[in-house]
């Protein structure tokens, strides 16, 4: 690690990286009951997160090109400052109660547009601060930092808005994007990727695709997890905080299930990257399958600890996964067009999410929780079955990838 963080660039990035991410998993938990609080409808939730959801996955589209095209860190820094007056703006109309269902859509996608055009820029800037024999370890440090921090967000997140309420947590979260932002610029001036020759924006658009669909393996995966998102990850974000004021503590509980899940997201991202850990997609793969306990357990208002330590493992294969799917992605895919690649993985996951989100909304009010949960447990088990069967998505991290076609001029400038 003190080679990593023995970087200038990386280190700040990383710390930036850090602020942010405390700050989202607070938002995460405060933002589910500030909707619940102000329109006491599981629906509205669904609607919110749904509508966010869209203009996230839209503005993907642009935001990959565009990514590729220009400096990434203004456009991060950029985005870091949008997000915080959003995220003020929402916290001072909860706090003065002048908030309403119209409001809350539009800040909240303000946040979501200014999200989707940092997560590709993101993605894009790792390669142009580590090499890339570093960049699995990196991936793994940050996937590590992400889910060690959430642990405190989440926790803390709930009692924040146990204690101060929705407004007060919002507010908190803000200030993680103003030191984002100042980390980030002390960053300075980076090499830059040289593209030898700019094609009109659709043709790039077009060639990110293709970069896609080009890799079964790319493609399958963003298909799976389209699907996972779809019907299981985006109704649980909406039934959660539900069962949680029904049936157990309200925002403090729902916290810590989303602790716990960071904490076995930390051991996923220390495992990932490890040689000792042999047939390591296998081995995240079968501990997938708690996510499809999770609904089970909630149907039955289990107790807290059998939720705790199923979110722990659950968590675990989500760091995993995680950092070996942004190790392969970012050694295999051209440096000049992995932004826009990362775009396309991103909207194509997200993509189904919304329509989980709202229909879960209605659907509690429809049937109840129970059935809902009970069709996202089978859902899950299907499609972890599916994944399990497929050997592209088996061996992803494993088999021998094609490191990102880089070489390096005399004036230090990457090139393709």
């Amino acid at each position: 690690m003190r080679d990593l963080l023995g970087i200038r660039g990386f280190r700040r990035f990383f710390l930036a990286q850090c602020a942010s991410m405390l700050g989202d998993s607070i938002f995460l938990v405060a933002l589910a009951f500030a909707v619940l609080e102000a329109t006491g409808s599981a629906a509205k939730l669904g609607i919110v997160l749904a509508a966010g959801g869209v203009l996230l996955c839209v503005s993907f589209l642009v935001s990959g090109v565009w990514a590729d095209r220009l400096p990434r860190l203004p456009i991060m820094i950029t985005s870091d400052l949008v997000r915080l007056v959003s995220q003020l703006t929402l916290a001072l109309l909860l706090a003065t109660d002048q908030t309403n269902l119209a409001w809350l859509i539009a800040l909240y996608g303000i946040s979501a547009v200014a999200t989707a055009f940092f997560m590709p820029a993101r993605t894009g800037l790792i390669p142009q601060l580590l090499k890339p024999e570093l960049l699995m370890r990196g991936n793994g440090l940050l996937s590590g930092a992400q889910r060690t921090l959430s642990i405190a967000g989440f926790a803390g997140g709930g009692l924040l808005v146990a204690v101060a309420g929705p407004a007060g947590a919002i507010a908190i979260d803000a200030t993680s994007f103003a030191a984002s932002a100042l980390l980030l610029i002390g960053i300075g001036p980076l090499t830059s990727v040289v593209v030898t020759k700019r094609e009109p924006f659709l043709r790039e658009l077009a060639d990110g695709w293709h970069e896609v669909t080009a890799r079964r393996w790319l493609w399958l995966i963003v298909l799976l997890a389209s699907l996972w998102l779809l019907l299981c990850e985006g109704p649980l974000q909406v039934i959660g905080p539900v069962v949680m004021r029904g049936s157990y503590d309200g925002a403090a509980t729902w916290g810590l299930l989303g602790a716990a899940l960071a904490l076995g997201g930390v051991a996923g991202s220390l495992l990932a990257p490890s040689s000792r850990v042999p047939h390591a997609m296998v081995v995240c793969l079968v501990l997938f399958f708690a996510t499809a306990i999770v609904p089970v357990l909630l149907i039955f208002e289990a107790p807290l600890w059998t939720l705790l330590t199923t979110s722990v493992i659950a968590g675990t294969s989500h760091g995993m996964f995680d950092t070996l799917w942004h190790g392969t992605l970012q050694r295999d895919v051209p440096a000049d067009r992995l932004a826009r690649v990362s775009a396309w993985d991103w909207m194509g996951s997200l993509a189904l999410m919304p329509f989980g989100l709202a229909l879960a909304g209605f659907a509690v009010e429809w049937v109840g929780t129970a059935p809902v949960l009970a069709a996202m447990a089978a859902s899950g088990l299907v499609l972890n079955v599916v994944m399990l069967a497929s050997r592209d998505v088996r061996t992803l991290g494993a088999q021998p990838v094609q490191l990102a076609r880089f070489a390096t001029d005399r004036t230090g400038r990457i090139e393709p």
